[in-house]
């Protein structure tokens, strides 16, 4: 009898066990609950629950991106818009019918023209200033303390961009900066080997490096993307910074002029790495918040300083009306430059664009696929489960007869 109910506690402890894995099954969705179930398929379980949360964490990322550069393309659009209405405005300024006071009027609309490219370019999205370069904390353009006095805006990010995986390993440029969209070339290293810029100008190479001019305004020094001064080691180990020989040519404001790429490369020691001078594009990108104040000034009726202290930007003197419109004919070139340079940084915007758009189409199926594998590896058959659980009721119930009835075998009921 003692023997018999031990048999019985068994096999209810084993259909307990059983029980559990079937309302584990059937709540989770899944066969393994533990690794020691099966070590085999737990392992393939595993490799593919982190390939499947690798390429979920890459199409949250790329849709995010998505959505920021979605945002970059309707603000240039914007910008472009503006730019639009800035030159009807110039070539209505031009029109020698047209008297002071409705220049004052047209100056107020374009101070207002003005704020709307500050706040399109200061865009953000999660936290993010879009077009700050690599940066994203900083707030792209910041205006002077002076700004009233000398309508001073300036770029305060960088022409690096932010790099995003699209596949494991694998990273892609995400969007464009203020230098592509708000900016325009001057001069560039491909019509001499050499590059002139005034102070109030950016140097930038192909890869987004700052080139600055140092305190002594006789170098153009290199900067990294951390703010650094690039340095490179030549064969004998020593190390050098690199830069390229300027010369001023004295006037106000002062421009500045390098030595050629060859002359720096064939100097004793090097003045720029072979490496730097291989293929080396150097760009001046000047700020068209610039051109807009020196605009603004015109209409008003006064001439801008240009030069290299604290003046730059304010009014200097009254002018008559032939020197606002040489200065406004001025200006509406400017502005025509500054509309195809941003043609230019919306077209490589779309181009980004479609490489993460494609990157996101590859990066769901991959995401679908491994969600399937994992239901096909992994996944509890629900059919299945639902007789298992039939019959463990049955079972259950036939066992827990069997144990009542073994409770009614007594001597007295066989006396009965």
């Amino acid at each position: 009898m003692i023997d018999l109910t031990n048999q019985m506690s068994y096999r209810i402890s084993n259909l307990d066990v059983e029980n559990e894995r079937i309302s584990y099954q059937m709540s989770t969705g899944k066969i393994l609950d533990d690794g020691s179930d099966d070590a085999v398929l737990y392992s393939k379980v595993i490799d593919i629950e982190s390939n499947l949360r690798t390429y979920e964490g890459l199409e949250t990322q790329i849709e995010r991106t998505t959505a920021q550069n979605e945002v970059a393309d309707s603000s240039i659009n914007e910008v472009k818009n503006t730019l639009d209405a800035i030159k009807v405005d110039l070539l209505k300024s031009l029109n020698s019918g047209m008297s002071r006071d409705d220049r004052v009027a047209v100056a107020k609309n374009m101070e207002g023209m003005r704020d709307n490219l500050y706040s399109l370019m200061n865009t953000q999205i999660d936290d993010e200033f879009i077009f700050a370069g690599s940066n994203t904390t900083i707030q792209s353009y910041e205006k002077d303390e002076d700004f009233k006095i000398n309508g001073q805006i300036d770029f305060k990010g960088n022409g690096h961009l932010r790099s995003i995986a699209v596949e494991p390993n694998t990273y892609r440029e995400r969007g464009v900066s203020a230098y592509d969209v708000l900016m325009y070339n001057t001069d560039t290293t491909e019509v001499d080997n050499a590059i002139s810029f005034t102070e109030q100008e950016t140097v930038l190479d192909e890869y987004g490096n700052t080139w600055k001019l140092n305190d002594t305004k006789d170098r153009l020094e290199k900067y990294n993307e951390n703010g650094t001064k690039s340095q490179y080691v030549d064969s004998a180990g020593n190390l050098h910074d690199e830069y390229l020989e300027v010369t001023s040519d004295g006037g106000t404001p002062a421009t500045y002029t390098s030595e050629t790429l060859e002359d720096a490369s064939n100097a004793d020691p090097k003045h720029i790495s072979d490496k730097t001078a291989s293929g080396l594009l150097l760009e001046t990108k000047h700020n068209t918040f610039d051109d807009l104040n020196i605009m603004i000034n015109a209409l008003y009726g006064y001439s801008t300083k240009q030069t290299d202290d604290d003046t730059n930007g304010q009014k200097d003197q009254i002018i008559d009306d032939e020197s606002v419109r040489e200065i406004l004919a001025d200006s509406l070139e400017k502005m025509s430059n500054q509309f195809d340079a941003t043609n230019v940084g919306h077209s490589e915007l779309g181009g980004r664009n479609r490489i993460f758009e494609t990157s996101l189409d590859s990066i769901s199926s991959k995401v679908t696929h491994y969600n399937i594998l994992l239901q096909e590896t992994n996944g509890a058959d629900m059919g299945k489960l639902a007789m298992e659980s039939k019959a463990l009721e049955l079972t259950y119930n036939a066992l827990y007869s069997t144990v009542s009835k073994m409770n009614q075998l007594s001597l007295v009921n066989f006396l009965k």
